[in-house]
């Protein structure tokens, strides 16, 4: 007997969808990527091309992406039946979702370690009385708490240490000492891996078993899930802002923030990396966002969406900015140093800077813990997408077989995960992931997010594309998407990719020294691996036609039968001011 069709799961409410994607772009690039960049490219003049890039690229690609997978009601892994030379856009997207949570549930395990240690009556990293404190040690919260000036401060970093330091050897902060030495006891290089850290271990388990129970059945328990995880980190986060604000040097920070260095406004690296965050940040061309829109209602506004949901992102990364540079100010008036000496890239900002900093604070455990639990939220709802991308592709892929099965998929997926994720748990943990991130974001994500305008915009037709989403909101898209869909955003995303290449640097250790020469060859590998399936399953879609080279490329670009509206099974009301004959043709 054949098995039936089940029907596929729609959200329950609009705010469902809203605050899943909300969690979904907000996510812990906002809390330490995106003040890294404003302070390497000049505070107020980042800001510029970055909200610049968020009204003129991110919009229009959300709306694009979003509106495919609403028609349909198919994800990406199958939506590309609008266009099957194009199938291996949606494959690629599925593959790099599975490397990103892979290691983003690794990340979460660190801070969900930290968030254990932080309810202890004493911070850990606080102090150099710790079995897995070093001679090198040094107490940077006791002397900034207790020196008047520099001098002072290194008359009482020079009398701390018990024994004579040669200068060849560097101090450490006992901030460090426990991120370096306790949580990773990091080794010296990729070349020795070394051993599982256990509660690293353990609190990746926990981690993706939340993550299981929360997704275990589909759309129905994660969008009830993300009205906590999606909301309550905004009011830590203005919660730390407002604590900020009161310390002693923040506005210092804060003015280092919002004021732009204009002769960076005038660096192409700059522009560069403002798009590039922002399009990484939003989650364009991964697949997470188109994922979570194909379970919208057909006549939901997709366009209202495109607009505030990036708008969101940005104010949001603004939000972070403010509330990092007001501890970071607050962090140099302790060292009576610059700016400049107490920033830190990626995660260092997390697990060092944010920690020492709240270390000082009266009732230091209670802010650890918000600042902690904040991240684990942030970091979680993001990851709910990603694993949301491979279920629901596989369910598209095999509604008869997996489509009431959704929990078992679900499963299997965060079981597999789990277990390749344990090798970035071991003593070299941190150099694997930094491989896989490196490699997968630099190389291959801009690279597919062009395949997928080429794909939608350029072949299936911009106009195809308008009509869809006419069929959809009842009245035309506005005009100015066109030519940012044709010309603008393509061109746009090209150039990174081409800049991105030009520019791309291996991966250094902090000292500046050459991840060795395999670990280039693995990226690469890495890289080739998530972008190969556009070209290959692009040419086997053309061998499975018929006839001249050129007959088989205009049968590849064909939709399929599966192409139609999501409603148009039912009783689909068509209220549009379109030709009847434009209508009928997606009804076919």
């Amino acid at each position: 007997m054949k098995k039936t069709k089940p029907e596929r799961e729609t959200w329950g409410k609009w705010s469902e969808f809203f605050f899943s994607i909300v969690g979904l772009v907000v996510g812990l690039s906002n809390i330490w990527r995106f003040p890294y960049l404003c302070y390497i490219n000049g505070g107020g003049a980042f800001l510029i091309p970055f909200f610049i890039f968020m009204i003129f690229a991110a919009i229009p690609t959300l709306l694009l992406e979003n509106a495919v997978a609403q028609f349909a009601n198919l994800g990406p892994g199958k939506v590309w039946v609008m266009c099957p030379l194009f199938k291996g856009v949606g494959t690629a997207m599925v593959i790099i979702n599975a490397l990103i949570g892979i290691y983003y549930n690794v990340i979460i395990a660190w801070v969900l370690y930290y968030l254990y240690t932080s309810m202890h009556p004493t911070l850990a990293w606080s102090t150099c009385n710790n079995t897995w404190n070093t001679h090198l040690c040094y107490d940077s919260i006791y002397l900034m708490k207790n020196s008047r000036d520099n001098s002072t401060l290194d008359t009482m970093l020079n009398t701390t240490l018990d024994v004579n330091v040669s200068s060849s050897l560097v101090l450490k902060s006992s901030v460090e000492e426990y991120w370096e030495r306790h949580v990773l006891n990091l080794s010296p290089s990729v070349n020795n891996i070394g051993t599982v850290r256990p509660p690293l271990l353990l609190c990746l388990f926990l981690i993706w078993l939340i993550t299981f129970l929360c997704l275990s059945r589909g759309i129905k328990t994660s969008g009830k899930v993300v009205y906590v995880a999606a909301t309550l980190p905004y009011v830590f986060l203005t919660i730390l802002l407002i604590r900020g604000l009161t310390l002693p040097g923040s506005m210092d920070g804060i003015y280092y923030f919002v004021k732009p260095n204009w002769e960076k406004v005038k660096d192409i690296s700059v522009w560069k990396d403002a798009a590039t965050q922002i399009l990484f940040s939003i989650g364009v061309g991964i697949g997470g966002l188109s994922t979570l829109a194909s379970y919208n209602d057909f006549h939901n506004d997709c366009q209202r969406d495109a607009v505030i949901l990036p708008i969101i992102d940005g104010l949001t990364s603004f939000l972070s900015g403010l509330t990092s540079f007001s501890i970071l100010g607050y962090m140099a008036h302790l060292r009576k140093t610059d700016l400049d000496n107490v920033i830190s890239k990626g995660p260092g900002i997390a697990f060092i800077v944010y920690p020492q900093a709240l270390s000082t604070l009266p009732f230091a455990q209670i802010w650890a813990v918000m600042f902690f639990a904040m991240l684990v939220l942030v970091g979680l709802d993001s990851q709910f997408a990603h694993v949301q991308v491979i279920v629901t592709a596989i369910t598209d892929a095999f509604p008869e077989k997996f489509g009431n099965h959704q929990t078992f998929i679900t499963g299997i997926v965060c079981l597999i995960s789990f277990i390749f994720g344990i090798t970035c748990v071991t003593e070299g943990g941190l150099y694997v992931l930094q491989i896989i991130d490196w490699y997968c974001a630099s190389l291959s994500l801009l690279l597919i997010l062009f395949a997928e305008m080429v794909g939608i915009i350029w072949i299936y037709g911009a106009k195809r594309l308008e009509n869809d989403i006419s069929l959809m909101l009842g009245r035309r898209p506005w005009p100015i998407w066109k030519p940012f869909w044709v010309i603008i955003d393509p061109l746009c995303v090209l150039g990174l990719w081409v800049l991105s290449i030009i520019s791309f640097k291996h991966l250094t250790y902090g000292d500046g020294s050459m991840f060795p020469k395999w670990t280039n060859y693995t990226g690469w590998g890495i890289a080739l691996f998530t972008i190969l399936p556009v070209p290959i399953l692009g040419t086997v879609e053309i061998m499975k036609h018929k006839g001249s080279l050129l007959n088989r490329l205009k049968q590849s670009v064909k939709p399929t039968a599966e192409w139609c509206p999501a409603k148009s099974r039912v009783d689909l009301k068509i209220s549009i001011s379109k030709p009847e004959e434009e209508v009928d043709s997606h009804l076919l």
